[in-house]
């Protein structure tokens, strides 16, 4: 898509009233000079969210996220750069000016509006008398009319041609073909959905992005038929009803995640605000990494029947793989949540009861497969099938609980797990289940660190006293690469929020940023505070040859012989360098 151009970042970040746009969704309460509030990221009860006024800039300390109002409302509603902007671009009143690839920018609009008019046209077939299959089955469902109209369900009628006669004429083939909507045939484009209950999927913005469709005929073999892959829906990242209830996932700070749309709209009606749902394709690796921005809790409400279990099995690994705290319910009979619902005649209550009974995913696993009846031969395949899943959990006090789990489940010694898990090698998994993006957090402990961080600060807050700071000095690469940016952008007088617009850089360069401007540098003398933070780093190189020295100079007096006379000589000197 066309890019906004920087005149118009710096002037939203330049013009916005940081205070007034957070104020919005967390309540601010002045401590010093800088705000405080209760995270609106995560669940907690000290307030730990920090915004620094002056600065323009944001600081959560719980989770280490942080930045300007820009990637404020990215984080907080899940919108894209371009939307963010956009929005905040209109509160205020500023003119965007646009730069790049129109022609994209208008392809774009085009696919929103296809797919909105497309809704709209399977909306109102529901009144049509040629949908009466469609009516029947939502009166069998005994859907209310609340949820039709706020979920927009509707239906495509038994035709090859009828949504695009609807839309014919409005838009260029190419674009009707990019949308998905349409397939081709010898006699042109005809509906990809036809006598289909419609379910529309909406994007974090409320825009309709893409349609699964539900088989109103009974020779059918295809039971739901989703859109295809493109530009705007991309399966194996979407949830079903994520625009309606990830706001609540995220403040209740918890998620029930069902298989399907009915289940998922039968939980909603019984009174679940923090349902979601995938729908006609597994749940991946990317979709754990979606959820996990918003919860850290997770319970699996799938079908009881082997396909639902092997699909719960296989979601709660990632799950457990994303941090994601998960626990997986069990309804019996081969029952969905629709059935526990439907057939059942349960209420709210019930499955409130029911979710008090869910298992940890390892318990789960070793109960529906009957794991402790089969063979030695076939629980050792087992607990090196588990470990292989575990090993890809990175936090490492998760890994050791899962492994204990697994040695309390089995009755088998936690040691002898923790031996096997040792001795395996390095499992080689798809591409899509690895998130390349994720960056491991970095602890800077050592003195040299601590005074590039000071100097980072510095930098940030009074930028005319780190100006001719050797860059070399950085031993740390992603700290040498943060105060080179500051560097080479001093004279251009940006402020610390443009400041990470401009440069990009990595999400830990970005958070490293936004944690500095919330902190002010150490109190004294700034020009000093250089002095002592250069001297620290110079000294760095030769403190580290000195203890090579020290280190060959100690095993020779090991072997019972005296060091050679060059290697005392120099460490000598460079002693006397430090003095």
């Amino acid at each position: 898509m066309g890019r906004i151009a920087k005149e118009t970042i710096n002037r939203v970040l330049d013009e916005v009233d940081i205070l007034d746009v957070i104020s919005q969704y967390v309540d601010l309460k002045k401590r010093g000079k800088n705000y405080f509030g209760l995270s609106p990221f995560r669940s907690e009860t000290k307030p730990s969210f920090s915004v620094a006024a002056d600065k323009n800039m944001w600081y959560d300390f719980g989770s280490g996220q942080g930045g300007n109002a820009i990637q404020f409302l990215i984080e907080h509603e899940r919108i894209s750069f371009v939307e963010a902007v956009r929005l905040l671009a209109k509160k205020y009143g500023i003119e965007i000016i646009e730069i790049g690839n129109k022609e994209q920018d208008n392809l774009y609009d085009q696919l929103y509006e296809i797919h909105e008019i497309a809704c709209i046209y399977f909306e109102n077939n529901i009144k049509s008398a040629k949908a009466s299959s469609g009516k029947k089955y939502l009166k069998e469902r005994q859907f209310s009319n609340a949820t039709i109209k706020k979920y927009r369900l509707g239906i495509s009628l038994d035709s090859w041609d009828s949504l695009f006669k609807e839309i014919k004429g409005k838009f260029d083939e190419d674009i009707l073909k990019k949308s998905g909507l349409f397939s081709e045939s010898k006699k042109g484009l005809v509906d990809r959905f036809r006598n289909r209950l419609m379910f529309p999927f909406f994007n974090l913005s409320g825009k309709i992005i893409g349609f699964s469709g539900r088989t109103l005929s009974s020779d059918d073999d295809v039971k739901y038929l989703n859109s295809p892959e493109t530009f705007l829906f991309q399966k194996s990242k979407i949830f079903y009803g994520a625009y309606q209830t990830l706001p609540n996932i995220r403040k209740q700070n918890f998620a029930i995640l069902v298989e399907g749309q009915t289940d998922y709209l039968r939980l909603v009606e019984n009174g679940f605000s923090n349902v979601i749902a995938t729908s006609g394709t597994a749940f991946s690796s990317k979709h754990a990494t979606v959820l996990k921005k918003y919860t850290n809790r997770a319970i699996l409400a799938y079908d009881s029947d082997n396909a639902g279990v092997n699909a719960a099995i296989r979601a709660s690994y990632a799950l457990l793989q994303q941090g994601i705290e998960t626990r997986v319910l069990f309804f019996g009979n081969e029952y969905d949540p629709d059935d526990f619902f439907q057939k059942e005649k349960n209420s709210k209550k019930e499955f409130k009861q029911l979710i008090k009974t869910s298992l940890h995913p390892i318990a789960f696993i070793v109960k529906q497969k009957e794991i402790l009846k089969q063979s030695a031969t076939q629980r050792s395949l087992f607990v090196d099938e588990c470990l292989g899943e575990i090993k890809m959990v990175s936090d490492t006090i998760v890994r050791d609980d899962l492994i204990r789990k697994l040695s309390n489940e089995i009755s088998i010694p936690e040691t002898e797990i923790l031996n096997r898990f040792k001795s395996m090698k390095t499992k080689i998994y798809r591409s899509d289940d690895v998130d390349k993006s994720k960056i491991q957090e970095t602890h800077y402990t050592s003195l040299s660190d601590k005074a590039q961080l000071e100097l980072i600060k510095l930098g940030l807050h009074s930028p005319t006293f780190v100006k001719e700071v050797a860059i070399e000095l950085f031993s740390n690469a992603l700290l040498q690469n943060v105060m080179k940016t500051l560097i080479e952008n001093i004279d251009k007088n940006y402020t610390i929020s443009q400041l990470l617009e401009i440069t990009g850089g990595t999400p830990e360069e970005r958070n490293l940023i936004a944690s500095f401007a919330i902190h002010s540098p150490e109190k004294g003398s700034q020009d000093q505070i250089v002095k002592d933070c250069v001297l620290i780093l110079e000294q760095e190189p030769i403190k580290r040859k000195i203890q090579v020295l020290r280190d060959k100079i100690r095993r020779f007096e090991e072997d019972g012989s005296s060091p050679e006379v060059s290697l005392v000589t120099e460490l000598t000197n460079l002693q006397k360098e430090l003095k």
